[in-house]
């Protein structure tokens, strides 16, 4: 080989491997021993801010740690995220990008089962008889599924169930606003309508009920009734204020009225109404109200039995006594005859009392409850003294005419 090619053909040789190791193709496939790069501080940026300015010049600002910083920003925003993930999420949100795609990856998940199933018991623990049934459903059935469901829909569904039994519950003596509400949103009334109604409007329209009704109780309030509502009235009183008078304190104020009345009617009553007054000051307020209602009334009809069975005479007593004693004898005497009385021949009470031929006053005629003995007695003996007449005047008219 010439000299001139042989220079040509070494320096090829010498250039050649320099050419191809600087080359993009062949850097990319080349192993290297040196480590990955250290993190750069801008990926520990301050949470709730978009990527860094170094960030958005690589691929990894423009792509997937971009997103996941968003979507991380939009889970705190939300109000509804419970404590456990949305302290993962501050956490995920200060570190790098590999945090934030770990928080996705697992954490999430994981966080969002804990605080489901413990706001479902909070549910639980709150809520009526169809949110505790259902609720029971979803944590015993432990699944992420159930647990969202319920929260979503199962909730609401058992909670319109509960309200319409708390509404029809509210008919039960309740006033004219209240009734009329109830009965619209029974009949037209959705689901979130019934809630706020359960909730916060129902207050509002009992108040109004609730005045008017107190208002109405002037109308028979005894005295420590009456001065209670005036005074409680001129206080400007709230819905819950006036909540509590119609259902307690009304009673209470009602009671010392009540104590007043039986001890006035314990002072002027029998033995039995005594007895029984005194029971009643002694008892429950149920006791007092029973009573004046019932008590005074069987009380008084013992005294009264009581003292016209000490007045009545003894039925097997003498001829005289059952068939009635002579005006003189009945002077200043007090008898009971069923429901009247006579005094000194006096006749006193209620009934029909026949009054015999000549004008003299006697019990030999009384028409009236209890008069049959006097009656029957009386009739007896006005017969013996006639046939002792007759039998006189036979002995006469067989006597001798000289005689």
């Amino acid at each position: 080989m010439k000299l001139p090619r042989l220079a040509s053909a070494l320096a090829v040789g010498a250039i050649a491997p320099a050419v191809l190791l600087s080359s993009p193709a062949f850097a990319s496939d080349a192993p290297s021993s040196a480590a990955p790069p250290a993190p750069s501080a801008p990926d520990q940026g301050a949470p709730g801010k978009g990527p860094s300015q170094e960030e958005a010049g690589t691929p990894e600002g423009d792509g997937q740690a971009a997103k996941d910083r968003k979507q991380i920003e939009a889970i705190l925003a939300d109000p509804e995220t419970g404590p456990g993930v949305r302290e993962a999420a501050e956490k995920a949100l200060k570190g790098t990008a590999a945090d934030m795609r770990r928080f996705f990856d697992a954490i999430w998940a994981q966080q969002q089962y804990v605080d489901d199933r413990v706001k479902v018991t909070q549910i639980f623990s709150t809520g009526g008889v169809g949110v505790r049934r259902e609720a029971k459903k979803a944590l015993e059935a432990g699944t992420q599924a159930t647990l969202t469901e319920f929260l979503k829909n199962g909730q609401h569904v058992a909670r319109l169930e509960d309200d319409t039994v708390e509404i029809l519950r509210m008919l039960q003596g309740a006033g004219k606003g209240i009734t009329e509400r109830v009965n619209h949103l029974l009949s037209h009334g959705t689901r979130e309508e019934i809630r706020a109604f359960v909730e916060t409007e129902q207050h509002a329209i009992r108040a109004e009920d609730d005045r008017f009704a107190i208002l109405r109780m002037l109308q028979d309030a005894g005295p420590a009734l009456k001065q209670g509502i005036q005074k409680f009235l001129s206080s400007n009183p709230s819905p819950a204020q006036l909540r509590e008078f119609v259902t307690t304190t009304q009673h209470e104020l009602r009671d010392q009225d009540n104590d007043l009345l039986i001890t006035q009617i314990m002072s002027e009553g029998g033995p039995e109404v005594r007895k029984a007054a005194d029971a009643a000051l002694r008892g429950t307020p149920a006791d007092r109200v029973e009573f004046l209602k019932n008590g005074q009334h069987v009380a008084r009809a013992k005294d009264k039995a009581a003292e016209e069975a000490a007045n009545k005479p003894d039925e097997g007593g003498e001829e005289g006594d059952a068939g009635g004693k002579d005006e003189g004898e009945d002077a200043g005497t007090t008898t009971p005859v069923g429901d009247h009385t006579t005094t000194g021949g006096t006749e006193t009470g209620t009934g029909n009392r026949a009054t015999p031929a000549g004008g003299t006053s006697g019990n030999l005629a009384t028409t009236g409850a209890g008069a049959e003995n006097g009656w029957i007695a009386g009739g007896a003996a006005t017969a013996l003294a006639a046939g002792a007449g007759l039998v006189l005047v036979n002995r006469r008219r067989r006597m001798p005419s000289g005689r």
